[in-house]
């Protein structure tokens, strides 16, 4: 009897030490299979003026169509969508559209509040043709506004780091700031990042909390504002993309002035 609570004992410690060796690892769901489809997220991070004292102008509420086809609910400057981030719009998933690869129409749109005209469209703010790979996760990112917005497609990694570490790249989409460099507490971490281009990936140690920040090349001076960090933004075998965006020049008390994000890849 006693040879049996051993034995018991024994496989009973053996199962805890394995779950607390897995406990903070990143679970990939079985439903990731892309199967020859696009894998396709919007970032749209069009700053439009908003305020949020009087006069209130309100933070517009945008819709994205997919080949004439409305894919999204309302969304707001700055969010990620499907899923969202950090210090973005959004919830705390990793999603993905699936679409058909090849060319695609994609279109930010506002669409009449008047229920007699439910779900047309009552401005379209761009509109674009984007070639979409099959068996990839891709992001495409929309930035500056009126005439001058841009959109640059970034393609995401599919998978996740070893457990301890967590992966990021960086992609600036700020129109009128030049090359910036990106700062995790004091260390640099990409440097000379034009607008528009995107750093090579790189990763940090997960569980390691700092601050995030941006500076003009070569700068000692921090650029807008700072994203306090937090576990969140280090959680273990995450991978982000993160990104400048907003424009260079504003006060701190506007919603545009130069801020990091960071969206949520897996």
């Amino acid at each position: 009897m006693n040879k049996i609570k051993i034995t018991l004992t024994a496989v009973v410690a053996t199962m805890l030490l394995i779950i607390a060796c897995k406990k903070n690892e990143l679970r990939q769901s079985p439903f990731d299979g892309i199967d020859g489809k696009a894998m396709v997220k919007i970032n749209y991070s069009c700053p439009y003026f908003s305020r949020s004292t009087a006069p209130i102008i309100p933070n517009r509420q945008v819709w994205i169509r997919i080949n004439e086809n409305l894919v999204s609910s309302p969304i707001t400057y700055s969010t990620p969508y499907p899923g969202g981030g950090l210090n973005t719009g959004g919830n705390s998933f990793a999603d993905y559209l699936s679409v058909n690869p090849g060319m695609n129409k994609v279109s930010i749109v506002m669409l009449y509040q008047d229920s007699t005209k439910r779900g047309q469209d009552s401005a379209v703010l761009y509109s674009t043709d984007v070639d979409l790979k099959a068996d990839t996760y891709q992001t495409i990112h929309f930035t500056d506004t009126a005439s001058n917005i841009q959109n640059i497609i970034t393609f995401d990694p599919y998978d996740k780091p070893d457990s301890g570490w967590v992966l990021y790249k960086f992609i600036n989409l700020i129109p009128n700031a030049g090359p910036l460099d990106l700062y995790h507490g004091t260390t640099k971490i990409a440097s000379n990042v034009a607008y528009k281009q995107v750093s090579d990936t790189f990763r940090l140690q997960a569980g390691v909390i700092g601050n995030w920040s941006l500076r003009k090349k070569d700068s000692t001076t921090t650029l807008g504002s700072v994203y306090t960090g937090n576990a969140n933004s280090v959680a273990n075998q995450r991978v982000f993309t993160i990104y400048a965006r907003g424009y260079d020049g504003l006060p701190a008390t506007d919603v545009r002035n130069p801020r990091v994000s960071l969206l949520y890849n897996r």
